[in-house]
């Protein structure tokens, strides 16, 4: 596979230590995050277990981090109460896509 090639690849979560992160993910979580404060966030997900500012979350929102913990995306994610297919919808496949792809690196 090619570092331009686009194809994507299932493969569970818990397989994946940290997600590479990008300015439009920033804007997603703040869209996503909606009238919660960040210091309300960082709080939630803090009580979770997991140590995480408002500072973090302005980073994050900011598009300034290269990469994020999975672990953290989906507790921010879990705190947020939404899946986390809305913040990386493309990590996702819809079943005929998959196929689509399949059966043009077969042909």
């Amino acid at each position: 596979m090619s570092k331009n090639d686009k194809t994507k690849l299932m493969i569970s979560l818990d397989c994946v230590d940290r997600l590479k992160w990008s300015p439009s993910l920033g804007k997603r979580l703040q869209s996503l995050r909606g009238d919660v404060s960040m210091r309300t966030l960082a709080d939630k997900v803090s009580q979770n277990g997991l140590t995480c500012t408002y500072q973090y979350i302005h980073k994050l929102e900011a598009g300034k981090a290269e990469a994020v913990s999975t672990e953290l995306i989906l507790a921010i994610c879990n705190a947020l109460g939404v899946d986390f297919k809305r913040l990386f919808p493309s990590v996702y496949l819809d079943p005929s896509e998959l196929l689509a792809i399949l059966q043009n690196h077969v042909a």
